[in-house]
């Protein structure tokens, strides 16, 4: 019996030749897109270990490590720090911060550091914000939820019982103003009901929202409206409930990713659909502001967006895209350190990113 080699020697160089022509190809794009690139300045490193929640607000980073709150700056420098429950959660605004484990609640001045009001919640606290002039808690079950409204010292002003088996999705205050907003959802019936509800403490609801024809996951406040994005529109309504339809737009096929929240007419970004998920992979981004919008496509795929003022910033590991709301075009970066989140951007444009099991500091670029 004769056999031939040539043929399977054929065939395993035509697999070594394919091989190499992708591997060529890859290392080709991949010093394409090193050649667009510019090299931002090197990263600063803060002290946290705990990574877990890290969080950004105004000029300032805020972390829990070691029983106590830490404020510090975009260079690593302490600004204060304060005792706190061993494992409690936080959350920050620019109305202050809310520090809670259990039952019991802590306010605490944004500007020092100082508590100034304490809450026994009497429940476990679910999780609680602080506003301008009140606090919100949200305490258990999850289901049958009890919504307390405090003033700054910790004082109950209000209670609000009305969420029985629904399941409290977010809540928050209008900034500058007593209101307080709360974003339920039933989901009970066949079609879940997202519903928006506004308070005035001590005068009980003022306005509500109901959507039936889509699930709202994310609310929004500009120039005195709320501003809701479903799955299928994005709904502007006034402060009593009243859509104004002439500025719906549909979203249907986007997902909203993100909103510069810092603003009264807020750039919003989407992306399709089959750009997130499991395999998120985002190049293509619808922007939205007011009644306008236009697009960007970034040169690489990114895992996440951040809207800033007029910028959009994607964040691709070693890479980040820079594009402008309304130019169409965009500039590639390159980072000195391999991001995997961003915890969020400072007043002054600094990005705290996550890197492994460190956390980063790294100027942003301007437009």
């Amino acid at each position: 019996m004769r056999f031939d080699l040539l043929k399977p020697l054929g065939r395993l160089q035509a697999i070594l030749l394919s091989f190499l022509c992708c591997l060529v190809a890859f290392l080709a794009g991949l010093i394409a897109v090193s050649s667009r690139t510019t090299p931002l300045e090197d990263a600063v490193r803060l002290s946290a270990t705990n990574v877990s929640d890290v969080q950004v607000s105004g000029e300032y980073i805020y972390y829990l490590e070691a029983g106590s709150l830490h404020c510090v700056d975009t260079s690593g420098r302490f600004v204060w720090n304060t005792g706190v429950d061993a494992q409690s959660s936080f959350r920050v605004t620019q109305g202050g911060i809310a520090c809670w484990r259990g039952t019991r609640l802590q306010i605490i001045d944004i500007k020092n550091g100082v508590v100034v009001g304490n809450v026994n919640a009497g429940k476990n606290i679910l999780t609680a914000v602080v506003g301008d002039v009140y606090t919100a808690v949200v305490v258990g079950p999850e289901h049958l939820s009890t919504v307390l409204l405090t003033d700054t010292f910790g004082n109950v002003v209000d209670t609000l019982t009305d969420f029985d088996g629904v399941t409290v999705l977010d809540c928050g205050f209008f900034q500058g103003r007593e209101l307080f907003w709360i974003m339920t959802l039933d989901s009970s019936g066949s079609t879940p009901t997202c519903r928006i509800s506004t308070y005035k403490p001590g005068r009980r609801e003022t306005g509500s929202i109901t959507d039936m024809e889509q699930v709202i996951y994310k609310v929004m406040f500009r120039a005195s409206n709320i501003c809701a994005v479903g799955t299928k529109n994005l709904n502007v309504y006034d402060y009593t409930g009243s859509e104004k339809t002439g500025e719906r737009v549909t979203v249907y096929g986007w997902h909203l990713e993100s909103v510069d929240e810092n603003s009264d007419d807020p750039l919003m970004l989407f992306t399709p659909n089959t750009q997130v998920g499991e395999n998120i992979a985002i190049k293509d981004i619808r922007c939205i502001r007011g009644k306008s919008e236009n697009y960007l496509h970034f040169p690489v795929a990114c895992s996440q967006l951040i809207a800033f003022g007029d910028s959009v910033y994607g964040f691709a590991g070693a890479y980040l895209a820079v594009g402008s709301y309304g130019s169409g075009t965009s500039k590639l970066y390159q980072m000195p350190v391999n991001v995997t989140q961003v915890m969020g951007i400072t007043d002054e444009r600094y990005a705290v990113v996550k890197s492994g099991s460190s956390v980063y500091v790294v100027k942003l670029p301007e437009n």
